[in-house]
């Protein structure tokens, strides 16, 4: 039989760790907006970042892969969101929307402009400045002498970079002239 004293302390632990789980269980707010949707606060700074969103919008003018369901030509949340933007900021100045992909799916190509198109017209913008094509985005991308550049700075041993494949004494870049 345990001593009183000792019972004691026992409960006392277990009464102060019950609280103390009980008593914290405080439900908090999230602090970030919700995944497709604003937040009902808003940060204060985060109205700056809509203009520099836009501007990076309007320089690439362009959807890709990501803003369709995959292997179908049905736009996905995110493209609704983009386009839904993005048609709001070209129906003022007009401009080109260009489909950046890598499929040779001439069907899927074909289907996911005119879900693009499709979606324009469905909410409500003025298509008529707006054309859509496919092709690359207007990012001007790196300078390939840069590209060499880096390649040739870079450390001896990329094993781990090329899965394994030691580039050491590798050249970059076109053959030295004769």
């Amino acid at each position: 039989m345990l001593n009183r004293a000792y019972r004691g302390t026992v409960w006392m632990s277990a009464l102060g760790v019950s609280l103390a789980i009980f008593g914290c269980d405080k439900r908090h707010e999230r602090l970030n907006a919700p995944p497709q949707g604003d937040s009902d606060r808003p940060h204060e700074l985060g109205k700056n970042f809509i203009y520099m969103n836009d501007n990076a919008m309007m320089h690439d003018s362009s959807v890709a892969d990501i803003h369709f369901e995959p292997h179908i030509a049905e736009l996905s949340g995110l493209g609704i969101r983009t386009l839904m933007r993005m048609g709001e900021l070209l129906s003022i100045s007009g401009g080109t929307i260009r489909y950046e992909t890598a499929s040779t799916d001439e069907f899927l190509i074909t289907g996911r402009l005119n879900a693009v198109r499709e979606f324009l017209n469905a909410a409500g913008f003025d298509t008529a400045n707006i054309n859509v094509e496919a092709g690359m985005a207007r990012s001007t991308g790196m300078d390939a002498n840069r590209a060499i550049e880096i390649k040739l700075n870079a450390p001896a041993n990329t094993a781990s970079q090329t899965g394994g494949a030691s580039t050491a004494g590798a050249q970059a870049g076109p053959p030295p002239a004769p």
